[in-house]
């Protein structure tokens, strides 16, 4: 999320473009908060200044843990267990299966942690209704291995902060959450950027903030890349798609400077934001600053004139 915020920032400040104004907004895992931040009415400086520590309501001046233990003791936690094993299984292998029956979901509950203590922030920064603006949260049926994407069809039958959760429930850590009947996960057990959901949209201009991926121009060092392989290639295949419909696409993801910022793989750790931030803004304003990318926010530009 200091990622995002620090490049949202750079977007607005430097290419000229209020992400909060886009057509469409697309967020998986910890980007589905962020996104459901926009389309509440937060800006990007509110963004910004919560990964910094410095905003009244948003990351809560005691600091406190966004997430709590889900177990009561040594029983409910081996029972979490065996249901975080099952999640995690099903995250992995993505085939249908029949459905678990009740029960068993009762009885083995999988994820070890909520997000219950972040819900106080939630509810003070999002909606609680669907936003009009279109958003759409990216989630997976633990069930069928599917990716269902929250928000993409009318009605929605999930609340904005449960959707939330849903798209940030990663196997095994966070708690499933029941949506429509369904068991649903953290959209980036499909993919990290979900880039190819753009296709179905004709859309003209598609940015994308993908974190878990890395800039080519120039790539980092081997070690950065090693664990962020599998969400570059997928990103890559995505990138085709999405020009192979006309769209002019530009990508924003960590550069070398980022990635050591991020000071390792523990994506969950709650110190170093406000570095993390400040590092997204600087390399986000240097790619925005190049020919390619003036170019397309060139067009942005244009589209909104006419």
């Amino acid at each position: 999320m200091a990622y995002h915020a620090g490049v949202l920032r750079a977007l607005e400040e430097v290419g000229g473009i209020r992400p909060d104004a886009a057509d469409l907004v697309i967020g998986t895992s910890a980007g589905s908060m962020v996104g459901a931040m926009l389309r509440s009415g937060l800006t990007t400086e509110d963004l910004y200044q919560a990964s910094l520590g410095e905003h009244p309501v948003i990351g809560h001046h005691d600091q406190r843990s966004p997430w709590a233990a889900a177990w009561d003791g040594p029983v409910d936690a081996m029972r979490r267990l065996l249901g975080s094993m099952y999640v995690l299984q099903r995250s992995a292998l993505r085939m249908p299966v029949p459905p678990l029956p009740a029960f068993l979901r009762r009885a083995f509950p999988g994820g070890f942690f909520t997000i219950d203590d972040a819900e106080d922030t939630m509810a003070e920064v999002l909606a609680t209704e669907w936003p009009e603006r279109p958003l759409w949260l990216v989630t997976v049926d633990v069930r069928t291995g599917r990716r269902v994407v929250l928000g993409s069809r009318d009605p929605v039958r999930a609340d904005l902060p449960t959707a939330v959760k849903a798209s940030c429930a990663i196997p095994a850590f966070f708690q499933p959450q029941r949506v429509r009947g369904r068991t649903l996960v953290d959209g980036g057990v499909h993919s990290t950027s979900n880039l190819d959901l753009a296709t179905g949209i004709a859309a003209d201009v598609v940015i994308g903030v993908v974190p878990m991926a890395f800039d080519t121009a120039p790539r980092p060092a081997l070690v950065h890349q090693v664990g962020r392989l599998h969400a570059h290639r997928q990103l890559e295949r995505e990138l085709a798609e999405v020009r192979g419909t006309g769209a002019a696409v530009l990508l924003l993801r960590p550069t070398e400077e980022d990635l050591n910022a991020f000071g390792g793989l523990n994506m969950m750790r709650r110190h170093g934001n406000e570095r993390v931030a400040r590092v997204a803004y600087e390399s986000a304003s240097r790619q925005l600053a190049t020919p390619y990318a003036r170019s397309v926010l060139d067009r942005v530009q244009d589209a909104v004139s006419s």
